[in-house]
């Protein structure tokens, strides 16, 4: 049996037709919605990419969205047509509900939305980095940052606050307690101790990628000053 290329193209991009054709009761699949990130983001215009079977394009007039928020009801959310590319712009964290009009049927597509996701950086280096810091080069450093690691966004998420331990070349250690990104007063005396043979561990490095959803928690981040 000889299949040609367009009917081969179709059921990749539209699996539940498949099934329909190879005797299978399954409703078959209309449409997909495709996102550029693991969830839709807080606060940001997140496009949408969205295959369906019909000759034209997916206009907005065909959707229509609804978050929604632990155990209050659904609401709607507005989704925007801006020069022919949709955009869907959730206010908080929760899941997002999107349905899809195709000729007599209604498709529902379910997203999560949450944060931005970010990473730390304490200089250039993350928590993965296996690289040592000079002497001079880690006293340089002014504090850690948070910054958005998708969707090609330039930002960054403010740092709440986060402990810092100095562990010296003589097993010495001294603790500090640090409010926002930068160093304050005792933690720059801790980082201007360092001396080659020291480790620091920075922990608990709480940050807020926009005000209206709740602080994560970055991943610690444990450097050698060689």
């Amino acid at each position: 049996m000889k299949w040609n290329a367009a009917v081969i193209s179709t059921l990749l991009v539209f699996p539940g037709m498949a099934s329909s054709l190879f005797g299978q009761t399954r409703t078959p699949i209309k449409s997909l919605i495709s996102i550029e990130g693991r969830h839709l983001f807080v606060n940001q215009d997140n496009p949408l990419t969205i295959v369906a079977q019909q000759c034209k394009p997916v206009s907005s007039d065909q959707l229509s969205a609804y978050i929604h928020t632990g155990d209050a009801e659904k609401r709607a959310l507005e989704i925007t047509d801006i020069s022919g590319y949709i955009f869907i712009r959730p206010d908080t964290i929760g899941t997002v509900e999107i349905n899809i009009s195709i000729g007599d049927t209604i498709e529902t597509k379910t997203f999560r939305a949450g944060p931005y996701e970010a990473v730390g950086l304490f200089g250039s280096k993350t928590a993965n980095s296996d690289e040592k810091f000079s002497v001079g080069h880690f006293r340089a450093q002014r504090g850690i940052i948070a910054k958005v690691v998708c969707c090609n966004i330039d930002a960054r998420c403010k740092i709440l606050g986060f402990r810092v331990i100095r562990i010296s070349n003589r097993n010495l250690v001294e603790r500090s307690v640090n409010i926002g990104g930068s160093f304050e007063e005792w933690t720059r005396e801790i980082i201007d101790r360092a001396q080659s043979g020291d480790i620091y561990i920075f922990r608990q490095i709480r940050c807020r990628c926009s005000e209206l959803t709740e602080p994560q928690r970055l991943d610690d981040m444990i450097f050698e000053i060689e």
